[in-house]
C-alpha cells in the first residue's frame, strides 16, 4: 500500500563510515570493523544478516526523529534481515536489493511472518501447531476469526488448492512460517514467499496498512 500512502512517509539519510569496507562473515573467520557490527550467519543461516550491537546503532542516530531504521550493508553477498519494531538490515550492493528490502520492511514494520516453506519440513518446531501465531499472515487455524476469515470470499474452500488460486485470491493455502503441512497463509503467492512476486497479498496489505495509519493517525 506504500503507493497510496507515500505522503505519510519521511526519509533520512544517514552515513555513517565504518574502518573496514564489507560486513563481518563469522563461518569463514572474516571480521570487520563496521559502524554498527552487521554480520551474516545469524541463526546459523549464511544470508541471514544482522547487528546485535544496539546501542551503537542508535548512538548512530542519536538527537533524529525516526520510527523505523533500516540499514543498509556495504556487501555484495545476498541476504538481508529485518528485526519487527527495531530494523531492517540488507545487502546494498545485490541485484536482488529492492526485493529483499521490500520483504525485510514486511517483517520489521509489518510484523509479517514468512510464508515460504520447506518441504523437508527442516524447521517444522518453529511454530508450534497448538497455538495461533502472533503474525497477522500466517495461522495454525486455532483462533482463524483473528486473522483473515473476514476477507475471504463466500464459498471459498479450506483448505485451499493451490491450483484454485487464480479463483480465491484471498484463500487458507497450506505451508507457511517454514513447515509444510499445519501452517497457512492467505495467498497462493505473495512478497512474503518470494522475491519474484511483485506484491504483497492483500492480508498483508491490510496488515501494513494498519501499522501506517497506527503510526500516522
Amino acid at each position: 500500500p506504500f503507493d497510496r500512502l507515500a505522503g505519510r512517509f519521511n526519509f533520512i539519510a544517514v552515513g555513517a563510515p565504518s574502518e573496514d569496507s564489507g560486513v563481518s562473515v563469522p563461518r569463514e573467520g572474516m571480521w570487520r570493523r563496521t559502524a554498527v557490527g552487521s554480520n551474516f550467519d545469524t541463526f546459523y543461516s549464511d544470508r541471514y544478516l544482522t547487528t546485535g550491537h544496539v546501542r551503537r546503532l542508535n548512538d548512530l542516530l542519536a538527537g533524529l526523529p525516526y520510527e523505523h531504521i533500516i540499514v543498509l550493508a556495504n556487501t555484495q553477498t545476498y541476504g538481508g534481515g529485518g528485526i519487527y519494531n527495531f530494523y531492517t538490515l540488507t545487502a546494498a550492493h545485490h541485484a536482488q536489493f529492492a526485493p529483499v528490502v521490500v520483504h525485510e520492511f514486511g517483517h520489521s514494520f509489518g510484523g509479517l511472518a514468512d510464508e515460504y516453506f520447506y518441504d523437508n519440513d527442516v524447521m517444522t518446531d518453529t511454530y508450534p501447531l497448538d497455538v495461533e501465531p502472533w503474525e497477522q499472515n500466517i495461522s495454525t487455524r486455532i483462533d482463524f476469526t483473528s486473522k483473515w476469515e473476514d476477507m475471504l470470499a463466500k464459498g471459498t474452500p479450506v483448505p485451499t488448492p493451490p491450483s484454485e488460486s487464480e479463483t480465491y485470491p484471498v484463500g487458507v493455502y497450506e505451508g507457511a512460517g517454514y513447515s509444510a503441512k499445519g501452517i497457512y497463509r492467505p495467498a497462493d503467492n505473495c512478497r512474503m514467499r518470494t522475491n519474484e512476486y511483485p506484491t504483497f497479498c492483500p492480508v498483508c496489505q491490510r496488515a501494513i496498512r494498519r501499522v501506517i495509519e497506527f503510526y500516522t493517525e
